[in-house]
């Protein structure tokens, strides 16, 4: 996830030019694979081979790298270029949010404060929503989820998580949970607080996890488990709107700024601390 600015172009690109502001989409599609076809890009077939800029391929740990055009969103003149590098793990948020239909009269619940449970959370807070509730057992993350709009936090190393929402919601419990953890305890603890007509979005991902669960349960009160994966262009373009129209605090979204060349001594230590969000590297 990075911005940058345009430095050089290739003779076929004639919608962008020297000197303006771009953001990248990490995550390069085909167009042409059966899921892209499908309007399924996140889906991409090629992709999952290995294209990704920054893990697979040469991403934003250096000065300078080389994109396709259509990796690039060209960003208005009047955004906040910082939190421009919020954009793309912000559209995977929103693509999650959508996915989990959440309407007026919820009680949502988003399980984990890490970085991108937390950039879930904000996306969620500018819906009017019945309550949002955070589930986290770190004394710091949870302490952020309140700050960035959590109306209610639940540590479950202190607390039992089904009576809290069931006094909470007042017997109500969770039509949303977003699972934004993936390990097998998280997915077994929603199974425990979801309402009837309940969506359960996993979002977390570790692939080691299973769980047990009771067809009957889904059956009998119309719930749903679904998946959500990376984002659509669409998702990028709303992130967009929402950072340049300052509709998501990216100030409080990023908690330290470094120089690039400090990312080894300083950035990862930060990140194994767990005591940040999201740590901007600027070249």
């Amino acid at each position: 996830m990075f911005t940058g600015i345009i430095k050089d172009v290739g003779e076929s690109v004639h919608d962008l030019k020297i000197g303006d502001w771009v953001v990248a989409d990490p995550n390069e599609k085909c167009g042409y694979c059966i899921n892209c076809r499908k309007g399924l890009s996140s889906l991409c077939e090629y992709m999952a081979i290995g294209t990704t800029f920054g893990i697979f391929q040469n991403g934003g740990f250096a000065k300078f790298c080389i994109l396709p055009r259509s990796a690039l969103y060209k960003l208005p003149e009047n955004i906040d270029i910082t939190a421009a590098a919020l954009i793309e793990p912000l559209s995977c948020a929103i693509h999650c949010h959508n996915i989990a239909d959440v309407k007026e009269s919820d009680n949502v619940v988003v399980m984990g404060a890490g970085p991108m449970g937390l950039i879930i959370q904000s996306v969620i807070r500018m819906h009017p929503i019945k309550r949002l509730i955070c589930i986290e057992i770190d004394e710091w993350r949870g302490k952020k989820a309140l700050e960035l709009g959590a109306d209610f936090l639940i540590n479950p190393k202190f607390q039992n998580v089904k009576d809290e929402i069931n006094k909470i919601t007042k017997k109500e419990m969770a039509d949303v949970i977003i699972d934004a953890v993936g390990i097998s305890e998280t997915f077994e603890m929603a199974l425990k607080i979801w309402a009837p007509g309940a969506r359960l979005v996993c979002f977390g991902q570790d692939y080691n996890a299973e769980a047990k669960i009771k067809p009957n349960d889904i059956v009998r009160y119309q719930r749903k488990i679904m998946g959500s994966y990376i984002g659509y262009p669409e998702d990028f373009l709303d992130a967009i709107d929402l950072i340049a129209n300052k509709m998501i605090e990216g100030e409080k979204l990023i908690s330290t700024k470094i120089p690039l060349k400090e990312i080894i001594s300083t950035g990862f230590n930060i990140m194994k601390e767990k005591k940040c969000v999201k740590i901007i590297c600027i070249p």
